[in-house]
């Protein structure tokens, strides 16, 4: 099994690469919707690794083996396992507190949805004040940023900051 974990291991880093580098070109091209989506992507990964890591080992070898089998993970009830239910899990390792507000955000520049009319809009009235003040704490503390509760989601205010 540790053959299967080094092949997770090594695509997930691989994977996260080339976000890293996603990201940036989306940046410099100003294309910040599209950065939003791709941060999800790497948030995905975050949470599929931190769920294996809160499985047992049966059930963590399970997993793996459907990974390199190219299956879908299925949940208890053998149905496919959702990102939702994956950011659902109790975790030892982390609260899931900022992951599932930034999930959530980042979904709706993946679907449909008016914020992908983000330099018009004001569409940080869909984050409620509490979800609000979880992202900026969390964006202050590991991008050194200094946003507040009052910061906008345009370029210059976040992103900026950010990269």
């Amino acid at each position: 099994m540790d053959s299967h974990i080094k092949r997770y291991a090594g695509t997930v880093r691989k994977s996260s690469d080339e976000n890293e580098k996603a990201i940036k070109l989306l940046y410099y091209n100003r294309l910040y919707k599209k950065v939003v989506g791709t941060l999800r992507e790497e948030l995905e990964l975050y949470a599929r690794t931190l769920y294996l890591l809160n499985k047992s080992n049966a059930e963590r070898d399970v997993l793996l083996n459907d990974f390199i089998q190219n299956r879908q993970w299925e949940n208890e009830n053998r149905k496919r396992l959702t990102d939702r239910e994956m950011l659902d899990c109790k975790s030892d390792i982390t609260g899931f507190g900022w992951e599932k507000i930034s999930y959530k955000f980042a979904c709706c520049f993946i679907h449909l949805s008016i914020l992908h009319n983000w330099d018009e809009e004001d569409i940080t009235v869909i984050v409620d004040t509490e979800e609000k003040r979880e992202i900026v704490k969390y964006i202050n503390h590991y991008h050194c940023a200094a946003l507040n509760s009052q910061s906008s989601f345009k370029y210059y205010e976040i992103f900026t900051r950010c990269f």
